[in-house]
Protein backbone atom coordinates (compact mmCIF):
# COMPACT_ATOMS: atom_id res chain seq x y z
CA UNK A 1 0.00 0.00 0.00
CA UNK A 2 1.12 3.43 -0.72
CA UNK A 3 1.39 6.44 2.13
CA UNK A 4 -1.91 7.85 0.49
CA UNK A 5 -3.66 5.50 -1.31
CA UNK A 6 -6.54 3.23 -1.19
CA UNK A 7 -6.75 -0.98 0.03
CA UNK A 8 -7.65 -3.77 -1.93
CA UNK A 9 -9.58 -6.63 -0.69
CA UNK A 10 -8.89 -10.14 -0.66
CA UNK A 11 -10.60 -12.83 0.75
CA UNK A 12 -9.19 -16.09 2.39
CA UNK A 13 -9.90 -18.73 4.28
CA UNK A 14 -11.20 -16.72 7.31
CA UNK A 15 -10.85 -12.90 5.40
CA UNK A 16 -8.71 -10.15 4.88
CA UNK A 17 -7.11 -7.59 2.57
CA UNK A 18 -4.55 -5.74 1.00
CA UNK A 19 -3.63 -1.41 1.74
CA UNK A 20 -2.19 1.36 0.38
CA UNK A 21 -1.20 4.40 1.21
CA UNK A 22 -3.59 3.36 4.39
CA UNK A 23 -2.34 -0.56 4.34
CA UNK A 24 -3.77 -3.71 4.25
CA UNK A 25 -5.19 -7.06 5.67
CA UNK A 26 -5.55 -11.50 5.75
CA UNK A 27 -5.97 -14.13 8.56
CA UNK A 28 -4.18 -16.14 10.43
CA UNK A 29 -1.64 -19.62 13.49
CA UNK A 30 0.59 -19.47 16.54
CA UNK A 31 3.44 -20.04 18.49
CA UNK A 32 5.66 -19.24 21.46
CA UNK A 33 9.07 -16.85 22.45
CA UNK A 34 12.00 -17.57 23.51
CA UNK A 35 12.45 -16.94 28.05
CA UNK A 36 16.10 -15.08 28.76
CA UNK A 37 18.42 -17.67 30.97
CA UNK A 38 19.02 -15.62 34.51
CA UNK A 39 21.62 -16.96 37.16
CA UNK A 40 21.59 -15.62 40.30
CA UNK A 41 25.26 -15.20 42.11
CA UNK A 42 26.33 -17.83 44.73
CA UNK A 43 26.43 -15.59 48.18
CA UNK A 44 29.34 -17.06 50.09
CA UNK A 45 28.82 -19.77 52.84
CA UNK A 46 28.28 -18.69 56.41
CA UNK A 47 29.85 -21.02 59.23
CA UNK A 48 27.45 -23.95 60.32
CA UNK A 49 26.82 -23.63 63.94
CA UNK A 50 27.47 -26.81 66.20
CA UNK A 51 24.53 -26.86 67.77
CA UNK A 52 21.22 -29.74 67.39
CA UNK A 53 21.46 -31.22 64.26
CA UNK A 54 19.70 -30.07 61.34
CA UNK A 55 15.95 -31.44 60.69
CA UNK A 56 15.41 -33.10 57.53
CA UNK A 57 13.79 -30.42 54.70
CA UNK A 58 10.27 -30.57 54.14
CA UNK A 59 9.62 -31.31 50.41
CA UNK A 60 8.54 -28.29 48.98
CA UNK A 61 4.92 -28.90 46.66
CA UNK A 62 5.13 -28.86 43.17
CA UNK A 63 3.93 -26.01 41.41
CA UNK A 64 0.79 -26.38 39.52
CA UNK A 65 1.42 -25.51 35.58
CA UNK A 66 -0.52 -22.80 34.45
CA UNK A 67 -3.70 -24.45 32.48
CA UNK A 68 -3.27 -24.20 28.48
CA UNK A 69 -6.61 -22.68 27.01
CA UNK A 70 -8.72 -25.47 26.28
CA UNK A 71 -11.37 -23.42 23.82
CA UNK A 72 -11.39 -21.21 21.67
CA UNK A 73 -12.79 -18.40 23.70
CA UNK A 74 -10.44 -19.36 26.57
CA UNK A 75 -7.35 -18.86 24.21
CA UNK A 76 -9.41 -15.53 22.73
CA UNK A 77 -9.13 -13.95 26.71
CA UNK A 78 -6.09 -15.15 27.40
CA UNK A 79 -4.65 -12.29 25.53
CA UNK A 80 -6.48 -9.59 27.51
CA UNK A 81 -5.94 -7.63 30.86
CA UNK A 82 -9.68 -6.30 29.87
CA UNK A 83 -11.66 -8.33 27.78
CA UNK A 84 -13.23 -7.01 24.80
CA UNK A 85 -17.03 -6.56 24.36
CA UNK A 86 -19.33 -6.15 21.44
CA UNK A 87 -22.33 -5.28 23.35
CA UNK A 88 -20.48 -2.19 24.86
CA UNK A 89 -18.03 -1.28 22.49
CA UNK A 90 -14.71 -1.92 24.22
CA UNK A 91 -11.80 -3.02 22.64
CA UNK A 92 -10.48 -4.38 25.49
CA UNK A 93 -6.60 -4.12 26.64
CA UNK A 94 -4.22 -6.48 25.25
CA UNK A 95 -1.61 -7.87 27.58
CA UNK A 96 2.08 -6.32 27.08
CA UNK A 97 3.17 -9.90 26.64
CA UNK A 98 1.20 -9.79 23.61
CA UNK A 99 2.49 -6.93 22.33
CA UNK A 100 5.85 -7.73 23.05
CA UNK A 101 5.82 -11.40 21.01
CA UNK A 102 4.21 -9.81 17.95
CA UNK A 103 7.52 -7.20 17.88
CA UNK A 104 10.08 -9.71 18.56
CA UNK A 105 8.31 -11.56 16.00
CA UNK A 106 8.17 -8.90 13.82
CA UNK A 107 11.87 -7.58 14.07
CA UNK A 108 12.92 -11.43 13.50
CA UNK A 109 11.15 -11.50 10.39
CA UNK A 110 13.40 -8.44 9.86
CA UNK A 111 16.37 -9.46 10.78
CA UNK A 112 16.36 -12.12 7.85
CA UNK A 113 16.50 -9.50 5.35
CA UNK A 114 19.40 -7.04 7.47
CA UNK A 115 16.79 -5.11 8.03
CA UNK A 116 16.75 -2.63 11.32
CA UNK A 117 14.75 -3.80 13.86
CA UNK A 118 12.23 -1.46 14.90
CA UNK A 119 10.29 -0.10 17.89
CA UNK A 120 7.16 -0.23 19.98
CA UNK A 121 5.00 2.62 20.11
CA UNK A 122 2.41 2.83 22.51
CA UNK A 123 0.55 6.25 21.53
CA UNK A 124 -1.23 4.50 19.00
CA UNK A 125 -2.34 1.18 21.18
CA UNK A 126 -5.77 2.54 21.52
CA UNK A 127 -7.00 3.52 18.10
CA UNK A 128 -4.98 -0.02 16.82
CA UNK A 129 -7.81 -1.64 19.40
CA UNK A 130 -10.10 0.43 18.34
CA UNK A 131 -9.65 -0.74 14.17
CA UNK A 132 -9.76 -3.90 15.57
CA UNK A 133 -12.74 -3.91 17.47
CA UNK A 134 -15.03 -2.89 13.84
CA UNK A 135 -13.45 -5.16 11.85
CA UNK A 136 -14.29 -7.99 14.20
CA UNK A 137 -17.51 -6.96 14.81
CA UNK A 138 -18.67 -6.05 11.83
CA UNK A 139 -17.23 -8.72 10.15
CA UNK A 140 -15.25 -6.83 7.30
CA UNK A 141 -11.96 -5.46 6.72
CA UNK A 142 -11.69 -1.72 4.93
CA UNK A 143 -9.09 1.07 5.48
CA UNK A 144 -12.04 3.39 5.11
CA UNK A 145 -14.78 2.10 7.52
CA UNK A 146 -18.06 3.80 7.15
CA UNK A 147 -19.48 5.89 9.91
CA UNK A 148 -23.03 3.69 10.32
CA UNK A 149 -20.26 0.79 10.90
CA UNK A 150 -21.47 -1.10 14.40
CA UNK A 151 -18.93 0.26 17.37
CA UNK A 152 -17.37 3.11 14.81
CA UNK A 153 -14.90 5.42 16.12
CA UNK A 154 -12.67 8.07 14.13
CA UNK A 155 -10.15 6.92 16.30
CA UNK A 156 -10.46 3.53 14.75
CA UNK A 157 -10.96 4.75 11.58
CA UNK A 158 -7.75 6.67 11.27
CA UNK A 159 -5.75 3.66 12.46
CA UNK A 160 -7.45 1.39 9.92
CA UNK A 161 -6.03 4.02 7.23
CA UNK A 162 -2.67 3.97 8.26
CA UNK A 163 -2.40 0.24 9.20
CA UNK A 164 -2.36 -3.59 8.07
CA UNK A 165 -5.14 -5.24 8.83
CA UNK A 166 -6.17 -9.07 9.14
CA UNK A 167 -9.23 -10.64 10.41
CA UNK A 168 -11.64 -13.96 10.58
CA UNK A 169 -14.74 -14.60 11.81
CA UNK A 170 -17.36 -17.64 11.47
CA UNK A 171 -18.56 -20.26 14.15
CA UNK A 172 -15.59 -22.64 13.16
CA UNK A 173 -13.33 -20.02 13.12
CA UNK A 174 -9.60 -21.84 13.90
CA UNK A 175 -7.34 -19.52 16.69
CA UNK A 176 -5.11 -17.95 15.03
CA UNK A 177 -1.48 -16.49 16.92
CA UNK A 178 0.38 -13.51 16.08
CA UNK A 179 2.95 -15.02 14.34
CA UNK A 180 0.44 -16.82 12.09
CA UNK A 181 -0.63 -13.22 11.49
CA UNK A 182 2.51 -11.90 10.35
CA UNK A 183 2.77 -15.01 8.00
CA UNK A 184 -0.61 -14.54 6.58
CA UNK A 185 0.39 -10.84 5.66
CA UNK A 186 3.81 -11.76 4.17
CA UNK A 187 2.36 -14.73 1.77
CA UNK A 188 -0.80 -12.96 0.85
CA UNK A 189 -2.49 -16.12 -0.13
CA UNK A 190 -0.64 -16.00 -2.85
CA UNK A 191 -2.51 -12.55 -4.20
CA UNK A 192 -0.15 -9.98 -6.64
CA UNK A 193 -1.48 -7.51 -3.98
CA UNK A 194 1.80 -7.79 -2.11
CA UNK A 195 1.55 -4.55 -0.13
CA UNK A 196 1.03 -5.89 3.67
CA UNK A 197 4.62 -7.48 2.83
CA UNK A 198 5.83 -4.21 1.78
CA UNK A 199 4.94 -2.61 4.86
CA UNK A 200 6.54 -5.26 6.64
CA UNK A 201 10.09 -5.85 5.33
CA UNK A 202 9.52 -1.60 4.64
CA UNK A 203 13.11 -0.33 5.78
CA UNK A 204 12.14 3.07 6.83
CA UNK A 205 9.56 1.64 9.08
CA UNK A 206 10.91 2.33 11.98
CA UNK A 207 8.26 1.81 14.64
CA UNK A 208 5.03 0.13 14.96
CA UNK A 209 1.41 -0.96 17.39
CA UNK A 210 0.15 -3.60 17.36
CA UNK A 211 -4.01 -4.11 18.32
CA UNK A 212 -6.71 -7.51 18.20
CA UNK A 213 -10.25 -7.94 19.27
CA UNK A 214 -10.57 -12.07 19.58
CA UNK A 215 -14.18 -12.69 21.03
CA UNK A 216 -17.30 -14.48 20.90
CA UNK A 217 -19.97 -12.28 19.23
CA UNK A 218 -23.83 -12.13 20.41
CA UNK A 219 -25.00 -14.21 17.77
CA UNK A 220 -22.23 -16.84 19.06
CA UNK A 221 -19.94 -16.58 15.88
CA UNK A 222 -15.83 -16.19 16.38
CA UNK A 223 -14.39 -13.13 15.57
CA UNK A 224 -10.85 -12.26 15.25
CA UNK A 225 -9.42 -8.76 14.00
CA UNK A 226 -5.68 -6.98 14.24
CA UNK A 227 -4.51 -4.19 13.01
CA UNK A 228 -0.68 -3.24 12.96
CA UNK A 229 -0.13 0.83 12.77
CA UNK A 230 2.64 1.17 9.68
CA UNK A 231 2.73 4.85 8.90
CA UNK A 232 1.18 8.08 10.76
CA UNK A 233 2.38 8.24 13.78
CA UNK A 234 1.79 10.31 16.59
CA UNK A 235 5.84 10.78 16.77
CA UNK A 236 8.43 11.12 13.95
CA UNK A 237 10.23 8.05 12.96
CA UNK A 238 13.95 8.29 12.75
CA UNK A 239 16.12 7.73 9.74
CA UNK A 240 17.53 4.07 10.33
CA UNK A 241 21.10 3.50 9.40
CA UNK A 242 22.94 0.49 8.40
CA UNK A 243 20.13 -0.14 5.77
CA UNK A 244 21.03 -3.76 3.21
CA UNK A 245 21.11 -3.07 -0.60
CA UNK A 246 18.11 -4.25 -1.45
CA UNK A 247 15.32 -6.62 0.08
CA UNK A 248 14.36 -9.46 -1.20
CA UNK A 249 11.55 -12.28 -0.44
CA UNK A 250 12.53 -15.12 0.36
CA UNK A 251 16.47 -14.12 1.26
CA UNK A 252 18.86 -16.54 2.76
CA UNK A 253 17.59 -19.61 4.86
CA UNK A 254 13.64 -18.88 4.74
CA UNK A 255 11.20 -20.25 7.28
CA UNK A 256 8.18 -22.18 5.31
CA UNK A 257 5.89 -21.08 7.43
CA UNK A 258 6.85 -17.49 6.08
CA UNK A 259 7.14 -17.95 2.52
CA UNK A 260 4.73 -20.78 0.30
CA UNK A 261 6.06 -21.72 -2.53
CA UNK A 262 2.99 -20.07 -4.94
CA UNK A 263 3.56 -17.02 -3.34
CA UNK A 264 4.98 -14.04 -4.87
CA UNK A 265 8.59 -13.54 -4.98
CA UNK A 266 9.84 -9.67 -4.44
CA UNK A 267 12.60 -7.41 -5.09
CA UNK A 268 12.93 -3.71 -4.02
CA UNK A 269 16.42 -1.74 -4.13
CA UNK A 270 17.42 0.44 -1.12
CA UNK A 271 19.05 3.50 -3.56
CA UNK A 272 18.34 5.91 -0.95
CA UNK A 273 18.85 5.72 2.54
CA UNK A 274 16.99 9.04 3.67
CA UNK A 275 13.25 8.21 2.33
CA UNK A 276 11.33 5.86 0.80
CA UNK A 277 11.18 8.00 -1.88
CA UNK A 278 13.79 10.20 -3.84
CA UNK A 279 16.59 8.09 -4.88
CA UNK A 280 14.62 4.86 -4.54
CA UNK A 281 11.18 6.35 -6.83
CA UNK A 282 13.99 6.13 -9.90
CA UNK A 283 14.57 2.55 -9.81
CA UNK A 284 12.98 0.92 -12.87
CA UNK A 285 12.24 -2.63 -13.68
CA UNK A 286 10.62 -2.37 -16.98
CA UNK A 287 13.69 -3.60 -18.84
CA UNK A 288 14.75 -6.04 -16.30
CA UNK A 289 15.46 -10.14 -16.86
CA UNK A 290 14.78 -12.27 -14.28
CA UNK A 291 16.13 -16.08 -13.56
CA UNK A 292 15.83 -18.60 -11.08
CA UNK A 293 18.36 -21.08 -11.32
CA UNK A 294 18.55 -24.60 -8.73
CA UNK A 295 20.25 -27.71 -8.84
CA UNK A 296 18.75 -28.46 -11.96
CA UNK A 297 19.12 -25.42 -14.18
CA UNK A 298 16.94 -22.51 -14.72
CA UNK A 299 12.98 -22.76 -13.54
CA UNK A 300 10.16 -20.95 -14.95
CA UNK A 301 9.75 -17.39 -13.95
CA UNK A 302 5.81 -15.54 -14.84
CA UNK A 303 3.90 -13.12 -13.52
CA UNK A 304 6.31 -10.53 -13.90
CA UNK A 305 5.05 -7.21 -12.61
CA UNK A 306 7.25 -3.66 -11.69
CA UNK A 307 5.50 -0.77 -9.92
CA UNK A 308 6.97 2.79 -7.81
CA UNK A 309 3.96 2.64 -5.60
CA UNK A 310 4.96 3.44 -1.92
CA UNK A 311 4.33 0.11 -0.13
CA UNK A 312 7.43 1.16 1.74
CA UNK A 313 10.20 1.66 -0.63
CA UNK A 314 9.50 3.10 -3.60
CA UNK A 315 10.26 0.56 -6.30
CA UNK A 316 9.22 -3.46 -6.81
CA UNK A 317 9.69 -6.10 -8.88
CA UNK A 318 7.65 -8.95 -8.22
CA UNK A 319 7.00 -12.69 -10.16
CA UNK A 320 6.64 -16.31 -9.49
CA UNK A 321 8.38 -19.30 -10.47
CA UNK A 322 7.24 -23.14 -11.42
CA UNK A 323 8.84 -25.86 -9.44
CA UNK A 324 10.39 -24.64 -6.46
CA UNK A 325 10.50 -26.84 -3.59
CA UNK A 326 11.79 -27.09 0.12
CA UNK A 327 15.01 -27.65 1.71
CA UNK A 328 16.68 -26.65 -2.02
CA UNK A 329 19.17 -23.65 -2.66
CA UNK A 330 18.01 -21.57 -5.62
CA UNK A 331 20.05 -18.55 -7.30
CA UNK A 332 18.19 -15.31 -8.29
CA UNK A 333 19.52 -13.01 -10.90
CA UNK A 334 17.91 -9.46 -11.93
CA UNK A 335 19.43 -8.14 -14.45
CA UNK A 336 18.82 -4.59 -16.84
CA UNK A 337 18.02 -2.98 -13.54
CA UNK A 338 17.76 1.19 -14.41
CA UNK A 339 18.06 4.45 -11.57
CA UNK A 340 19.85 2.09 -9.38
CA UNK A 341 23.28 1.90 -8.12
CA UNK A 342 23.56 -1.56 -9.65
CA UNK A 343 22.34 -2.76 -12.76
CA UNK A 344 22.36 -6.38 -11.80
CA UNK A 345 21.46 -8.00 -8.35
CA UNK A 346 22.41 -11.67 -7.50
CA UNK A 347 21.24 -13.58 -4.66
CA UNK A 348 19.83 -17.16 -3.16
CA UNK A 349 17.47 -18.51 -0.69
CA UNK A 350 16.54 -22.18 0.33
CA UNK A 351 13.11 -22.32 1.78
CA UNK A 352 13.43 -24.58 5.19
CA UNK A 353 10.67 -25.54 7.24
Amino acid sequence: MGRTGAATALLMALAGCGGSGSSGDSSATGAGSAVPIVTTPTPSPTPAPTASPTPSPTPAPTPTPTATPTTWAAAAAALYDVQPDATTCRAGTLKATVKADFLARLNAIRALHQLPAVTYSEAEDAAEADSSLMMAVNKQLSHTPPTSWTCYSASGATAAGSSNLIGGWGTGLGFDSEDSYLGLWLTEGGSASIGHRRWILDPFLGKTSYGRVALVLPDGSRASAASMRVFNFTTGVAVPTGLPAYVAYPSGDYPARYFSLSSYLSFSVVAGTSSAFGANANVRFTNATITVTGPSGALPVTDVTSDNDGYGVANNVQWRVTGLQTGVSYTVRITGVTGAPQSEYSYSFRVVS
